[in-house]
């Protein structure tokens, strides 16, 4: 399923949107699961941002505000059959990367200039491998805690990685930094990319590489062999692309208020001239194929010759853990709905654009501009 006919690239076209805009309900065919031990992990790895990475925050008040985001939950909720310490593990990798996306999209921070972002990511993946700059007076407060975020990370992931992984886990970390550049890039020049162009930046800002890594780590098994099977391909590019739409249409309110370009809502706006609402209903379109293409990629593997290998079982079932997962977290975090907000389990209705905080309605007020 393509993007075929969509509209006409207009440079000069400023995104159309309302007040509101509808999200229809998404498909949920996967299984989500929190950990048994969710909370504790939560309140343990706020501890541990608050430890290695307070310092990058310009403000207690700001460190409150990412704090109250819930990201903490994110790992809990991906690998909920885990052990408590991989979970943990886990929990703090995500939060590490969310505290560097943060940055990515503040002009004030790491978004101000591309350059100076490389420069920061060359010293993260220095220190990630055990190299660490002499820290000096031009070093800044922020890249020495990323730093030392960063060995910390690798300190407790190593013992459970086999060498193959462990080359993995520094190469998608690299990966990750690269779409980051990438998107502020991007943003400072706005250049609306296609949206083929959107997506594989997309897969390497939104750490499609350790997503996959860390579903092996938290299922315990090595999939290194398999990664580049031509099943397990067709598998990874279903999962990666729900994930990554999935995440585009429930984190649009946050995207639009920072203007990031790198988002296939803007790229089918600005780009293929769609209305938000038309873009928003052709993504949602497109999750309901991946996430059913995956479902049959996955069930392929499962009745062929690899289906009988107990880890190519346990890690498809993580795989399903993580797609359910990730979208449970993206329901309720105030990243995407508000400071404050408190997510009723609600999944679908109509979204606000420009309050402080959203929450999902049956219908927008009368007197309210919608995305129509």
């Amino acid at each position: 399923m393509t993007l075929q006919s969509v509209g006409a690239y207009n440079p000069s076209q400023d995104l159309p949107e309302g007040e509101f805009f509808y999200l229809p309900e998404l498909p949920r065919l996967l299984p989500y699961a929190y950990h048994p031990h969710a909370a504790q992990i939560e309140f343990m790895s706020n501890g541990w941002v608050r430890n290695f990475l307070g310092d990058c925050f310009p403000s207690e008040a700001e460190l409150l505000r990412f704090l109250r985001q819930r990201n903490g939950l994110y790992g809990p909720l991906t690998v909920p059959k885990a052990t408590t310490e991989r979970a943990r593990d886990i929990a703090d990798w995500y939060q590490f990367v969310t505290v560097i996306d943060s940055f990515v999209s503040d002009r004030s921070a790491l978004g101000a200039s591309h350059d100076d972002a490389r420069q920061v990511f060359a010293a993260i993946m220095s220190d990630f491998h055990g190299d660490p700059r002499e820290a000096t007076a031009a070093r800044g407060t922020d890249e020495v805690a990323y730093g030392r975020a960063g060995r910390d990370l690798w300190r407790r992931f190593s013992p459970g990685l086999t060498p193959e992984q462990k080359r993995r886990l520094g190469d998608s970390l690299d990966a990750f930094l690269r779409g980051c550049a990438a998107e502020i890039r991007a943003k400072l020049t706005g250049d609306i990319p296609d949206y083929e162009t959107c997506m594989a930046v997309r897969e390497d800002s939104f750490g499609c590489e350790f997503l996959k890594l860390l579903t092996e780590y938290g299922v315990g098994v090595d999939m290194t062999e398999h990664a580049n099977s031509p099943d397990f391909i067709v598998v990874h590019t279903h999962a990666m692309r729900q994930l990554i739409l999935v995440n585009d249409v429930l984190s649009w309110r946050k995207e639009s208020a920072e203007e990031d370009v790198m988002t296939t809502v803007r790229v089918l706006c600005q780009r293929y001239g769609l209305s938000l609402q038309q873009a928003v209903d052709h993504l949602c379109r497109l999750i309901q194929f991946h996430e059913t293409s995956y479902i049959t990629a996955r069930d392929r593997v499962l009745e062929g010759p690899l289906g009988k290998r107990p880890e190519v079982r346990g890690y498809l079932e993580g795989l399903d853990y993580l797609l359910g997962g990730s979208q449970e977290f993206e329901y309720l975090t105030p990243r995407y709905f508000g400071d404050g907000s408190v997510w009723d389990g609600t999944t679908s209705g109509w979204l606000s654009l420009t309050a402080p905080i959203a929450r999902f309605l049956s219908a927008p007020p009368e007197s309210a501009e919608t995305g129509r």
